[in-house]
């Protein structure tokens, strides 16, 4: 990198290996990645006969856009690439991933290894460097004066371009479209996870651009690892095990339905592991900007 923001990290490396016998696998792979972009982290997939290799995208990121710490972000999300592997095969996958973060007058580098466990082991060193400061945010004064000059550029454009232009034809949908939307008409199905959590509330967040769901959780929620196992003993449906392994996981999934046809537009994850120390949470879920969200669904 030319410049060494103070703030922002970045990753580079790859993660590669054999593909299991599972016929699945491909699919579990593409599924990954997506879990580790809806945590900010970008990787791409390539499969070559027996064998993958995953890259991770080298775009300098910003530290506060993180829900936690970057490099515990990236251990919890490549531990979770493990587990599509057999245990007796995930120490033969090979991780060359390395994050890079700036801070002021230092560099840290976190090397990502996978141990002979099967487990993701990190290795972290701080070097000296010479890094520079994030752009100063502008001021009151300088949005106005920029916003003022914008506002003459644009009635000008406006009134040359009205001409040619219909434009009450042209803005009538998109005016309709951005009509404030109404989280009364959200519909929220975490019927996956009755057992253990309830939907409390739903709100739409101020400003509106998100949903923010409040969860409870039921007394039936295992606290600690010995709940999990009994819990996980009782079980014997397929849906009953994914369902604990999520919470053992500390993640759920969360898919957007909207459009004129209420289809499926995509999915998040959202964590939940503090169910284990606090009675209720926040979910935040951000509204997509091209369709109208009609559904929710919390699953594994």
């Amino acid at each position: 990198m030319s410049e060494k923001i103070e703030g922002t990290f970045y990753l580079d490396g790859l993660i590669e290996g054999r593909m299991p016998d599972a016929p699945e696998t491909a699919d579990r792979l593409e599924e990954w990645v997506r879990f580790a972009a809806g945590v900010k982290l970008k990787f791409s997939l390539e499969i070559d006969g027996g064998s993958f290799n995953i890259l991770a995208d080298n775009t300098p990121l910003a530290v506060d856009a993180m829900e936690e710490d970057p490099a515990q972000v990236i251990s919890q999300a490549l531990d979770e690439l493990l587990k599509v592997f057999p245990s007796d095969r995930r120490s033969q996958v090979l991780s060359t991933v390395r994050s890079v973060e700036f801070r002021k007058d230092a560099e840290v580098q976190t090397l990502y290894i996978v141990g002979p466990d099967g487990t993701i082991d990190t290795r972290e060193r701080t070097l000296e460097a010479r890094t520079k400061a994030p752009p100063q945010k502008l001021t009151g004064k300088d949005r106005l004066r920029l916003a003022g000059i914008g506002l003459v550029i644009a009635v000008l454009i406006f009134l040359v371009s009205a001409i040619f232009v219909d434009y009450g034809e042209v803005l009538g949908p998109l005016i309709k479209g951005f009509t404030p939307f109404d989280v009364k008409t959200l519909k929220v199905d975490a019927t996956a996870f009755q057992e253990y959590f309830t939907v409390e509330k739903t709100e739409l967040k101020p400003g509106g651009k998100a949903v923010i769901l409040t969860l409870k959780r039921t007394k039936t929620y295992p606290l600690t690892d010995a709940d999990f196992e009994k819990l996980l003993a009782e079980k014997k449906s397929l849906r009953g095990r994914l369902t604990l392994d999520a919470l053992a996981r500390g993640y759920v999934r969360c898919e957007y339905f909207g459009g004129k046809d209420n289809r499926f537009l995509s999915f998040i994850p959202r964590r939940i592991s503090h169910f284990r120390k606090k009675e209720t949470l926040e979910l935040t879920l951000p509204l997509p900007v091209d369709h109208r969200l009609t559904r929710v669904v919390v699953t594994y």
